[in-house]
């Protein structure tokens, strides 16, 4: 049973399902860009943040500079991503979306974004309060949380590599 077949969901039924189904959209999107979970990511971030180095994605993920090269490699190839030689150090690479990859995506995303405005839309005022405090401590705890799985990540390692 779903949350939405539930009379009354729980909070963690709730979140499990919010994950289950962004996941799966996500999933469906990459898959459609011919990619895979992580080239996706990979690419989001690269999207936010116009210029990105190779470097600054290996900080901020985690993987290891052979593993962001093959994604990058594979996303300019595709046609997804632009890499141009970073003006104020030539050693270094600056990494942004084409204009074709937004495209892609704005279509991709269009009917959900259309969908999700005609549910605000349909909210009064105290629904959307309560809505966007759900929302809102939703991605402050996921925040929180990845945080703490990293900071344990990094100080014992993998669970699967442990011995106790």
């Amino acid at each position: 049973m779903t949350t939405h077949e539930s009379p009354d969901p729980d909070g963690r039924a709730m979140g499990q399902e919010l994950s289950l189904r962004v996941i799966l959209f996500h999933e469906a999107v990459a898959a459609h860009l011919g990619l895979n979970a992580t080239e996706h990511k990979i690419l989001s971030l690269i999207a936010a943040e116009p210029g990105v180095s190779p470097g600054q994605l290996v900080e901020r993920t985690g993987l290891s500079n052979p593993a962001i090269t093959k994604i990058v490699h594979r996303l300019v190839s595709l046609g997804h991503v632009d890499r141009r030689k970073d003006g104020s150090d030539g050693r270094r690479y600056a990494l942004s979306v084409t204009s074709t990859h937004r495209r892609d995506l704005a279509r991709l995303f269009a009917p959900m974004a259309e969908a999700m405005n005609g549910l605000v839309d349909g909210m009064d005022d105290v629904e959307r309060a309560a809505v966007t405090r759900w929302l809102t401590g939703t991605v402050e705890i996921l925040r929180r949380s990845t945080a703490e799985l990293t900071r344990l990540r990094e100080a014992d390692g993998p669970a699967d590599r442990r011995t106790d």
